[in-house]
C-alpha cells in the first residue's frame, strides 16, 4: 500500500510539472474553469434573491452544494484524469501496458494524465465552501463535518466514476454510452436538495447515487446531523466496493477476449 501511495504522488508530482510548462495555457485554463462555475452560481444567487428560498434552500445553501460538487470533481478529474481516458486507451489498444506494468492496475490508469482545467474546479470549491461555512456561522462540529464529509463524497463520487468508466469494457464504441450514464448520475448532483422529494429522492439517494456528493453532505452540515453522515459513509463504503467488484469483473471479460483473439 506505502508503494503504491508512494507510486502516486510521484506520478501526480510528474504530471503537474508537465502540464504546468506550458504556464499561460495551464493557468488559463484553470481560471477558465472557474469563470464558468461562477457564473452558474450568480444565476442560482440572482433566482433565490428574488423568490427568497428555493424548496427551503438558501443561497448559504447553494454555495455549499456547488463547492462539494465541483470540488470533489475537480480533485478526481485533474489528480485522476486517466480515468476519463479510458475510453481512448481501450480502443486505441493502449490499455494492455497498463495490465503488463507491476503497479496498481487503478491507480496506473489514474495517474496516467492530469486534467488542468479540473483544477479550476477545485479552487472553485474551496472558496463556495469557505463561503458556505461563513454564512451559515459555523460551529466546530460543523467544519470538522465538512472534512470528514468531503472524503465521504470523494469516496463516492471515484467509485462511481469508476464503474461507468468500467462500461467501456462491454462495448465496441463505449463513450457516447458512457457520457450519457455519466450525465445522469452528474446533473442531478447540481440541483438542490428541495427538487428531489419522495420517489425521485430515493432513486438519487440510493440506486443513482446523485445526491451523496452534494445534497445530502450539505443537509448534513446544515442539520449538524451525524446519523446522516453515518448513512453517507455506508453508501460511500459500498459504491466503492461495487465499483471495484465491477471494475475487475470487466478487465476480465477484457483479458478474455484478448486470450480468444490471440489463440484464434
Amino acid at each position: 500500500m506505502k508503494k503504491e501511495i508512494n507510486f502516486a504522488i510521484y506520478a501526480i508530482k510528474k504530471n503537474i510539472q508537465s502540464s504546468a510548462e506550458l504556464r499561460t495555457s495551464f493557468w488559463m485554463n484553470i481560471f477558465g474553469m472557474m469563470i464558468n462555475n461562477i457564473s452558474f452560481v450568480i444565476l442560482w444567487v440572482f433566482l433565490i434573491q428574488t423568490v427568497g428560498s428555493i424548496g427551503g434552500w438558501s443561497q448559504a445553501d447553494i454555495f455549499g452544494l456547488q463547492g462539494f460538487v465541483a470540488l470533489v470533481f475537480g480533485i478526481v478529474y485533474s489528480i485522476g484524469s486517466g480515468l476519463r481516458e479510458m475510453p481512448q486507451l481501450i480502443s486505441g489498444g493502449r490499455f494492455d501496458q497498463f495490465l503488463i506494468s507491476p503497479k496498481n492496475l487503478l491507480t496506473r490508469i489514474a495517474t496516467s494524465s492530469f486534467g488542468a482545467s479540473a483544477v479550476g474546479d477545485v479552487f472553485f470549491g474551496i472558496i463556495c465552501i469557505v463561503i458556505y461555512l461563513a454564512m451559515i456561522s459555523a460551529t466546530l462540529p460543523q467544519i470538522g463535518m465538512t472534512f470528514l464529509l468531503i472524503i465521504i463524497a470523494l469516496i463516492t463520487f471515484t467509485g462511481v466514476t469508476i464503474a461507468i468508466q468500467s462500461i467501456n469494457f462491454f462495448f465496441t464504441d463505449p463513450e457516447a454510452v458512457t457520457r450519457s450514464v455519466f450525465e445522469l448520475f452528474f446533473t442531478p448532483s447540481l440541483f438542490h436538495g428541495g427538487a428531489f422529494q419522495g420517489t425521485t429522492r430515493f432513486v438519487f439517494t440510493f440506486l443513482v447515487p446523485s445526491l451523496l456528493i452534494g445534497t445530502l453532505p450539505v443537509e448534513a452540515i446544515t442539520q449538524t446531523s451525524f446519523s446522516k453522515m453515518a448513512l453517507l459513509l455506508v453508501l460511500s463504503i459500498f459504491w466503492f466496493m461495487l465499483s471495484l467488484w465491477f471494475f475487475k469483473k470487466a478487465v476480465r471479460k477484457y483479458e478474455s477476449a484478448n486470450f480468444m483473439t490471440f489463440g484464434s
